[in-house]
């Protein structure tokens, strides 16, 4: 019971004992066997995370602020890409339910046909959510799920600030995918600069993108070939806003001299990009961070609210004054 006692550091032993404790156990390189406690304390210790895909560079950084957030609060994490799937994410969470995780942190995926059909499943399994990056319609609806977002609508807004201030006024708008809180928070506040501003609105300056180079490099695309007029974009994120000056430059056009193009995210693409990209820098490690804590308070108490964290611009080279 002593060395127990000493192994977890317990107030009610003494500092000698304890320190020839730790020191014996350091020499032998004991390690303690995590399973066993949690079998005495009956919890598993077990955090599932589930995100579209690791090797994106925000969803790598959101990931490294739950681990460490997790390493911080004595829990293992469990790692499933959904790769942006309804079936692939139902599948995932399954498997993540089945090995007994304590909370689930998911970025879902926004491209479902039924859209709440996984957090369906987590409210029959009592599976404290939270959800990262966005949200589906319906979701307050759940008393035992929760998100962690960035402030979308002031980057949108943000965003469209900075480019009316240069002198543009023909700003295309590339919009994230359908059922995207994220997506929505930030074009609504695109439409609010414009009319702040006195610039009309116009359906025909926003077209349909994703999250990925490829729907920007489409929707880009799609714009040149409709001939809309444009000096500037408005991109989802950084990927939508790499895509779309790869459309420019191969159709000719220079960036930022005859169109400037801001990103949203600021991932490791977006600083070391041929185009260095203005973007709304949004906090991906400090979202995961929060998103764990969040999670645990969710365990004791369903009445915590969900969070929006703080977002700011960095300027680089992708922009510039008309």
């Amino acid at each position: 019971m002593a060395v127990s006692k000493a192994l977890r550091d317990a107030p009610d032993i003494s500092a000698s004992t304890k320190a020839r404790v730790q020191a014996e156990a350091k020499r032998r390189h004991y390690v303690p066997n995590r399973a066993a406690q949690n079998l005495r304390l009956q919890r598993t210790g077990l955090i599932g995370v589930v995100v579209p895909q690791i090797n994106h560079t925000f969803y790598s950084n959101l990931v490294w602020g739950i681990e460490r957030q997790a390493e911080a609060l004595g829990l293992q994490m469990i790692l499933a890409h959904s790769l942006d799937r309804p079936e692939q994410e139902m599948h995932e969470v399954q498997k993540l339910i089945a090995r007994q995780i304590e909370v689930l942190l998911l970025v879902p995926a926004v491209r479902w046909q039924n859209r709440l059909a996984t957090l369906e499943m987590l409210r029959t399994s009592r599976t404290p959510t939270v959800l990262l990056e966005n949200y589906p319609a319906g979701a307050e609806n759940f008393p035992g799920v929760r998100w962690v977002v960035c402030d979308d609508r002031h980057g949108g807004h943000l965003a469209t600030v900075h480019l009316l201030e240069r002198g543009h006024r023909e700003i295309l708008f590339l919009a994230g995918p359908n059922g995207s809180s994220s997506g929505a928070g930030r074009f609504t506040g695109y439409q609010r600069a414009l009319t702040e501003a006195g610039v009309a609105y116009s359906d025909a300056r926003v077209f349909l993108a994703g999250r990925d180079i490829e729907s920007g490099a489409a929707a880009m695309a799609q714009a040149l070939s409709e001939k809309v007029p444009c000096t500037a974009v408005v991109a989802h994120n950084d990927s939508v806003a790499i895509g779309a000056i790869d459309t420019l430059q191969k159709q000719g056009f220079r960036v930022p001299e005859d169109v400037s193009v801001v990103g949203f995210g600021d991932g490791l693409l977006a600083e070391h990009f041929r185009v260095p990209l203005t973007t709304i820098r949004a906090p991906k490690t400090e979202m995961g961070e929060a998103a764990l804590r969040l999670a645990r308070e969710l365990q004791s108490n369903a009445t915590v609210e969900p969070r929006e964290l703080p977002v700011e611009i960095i300027v680089r080279a992708s922009t510039r004054a008309i």
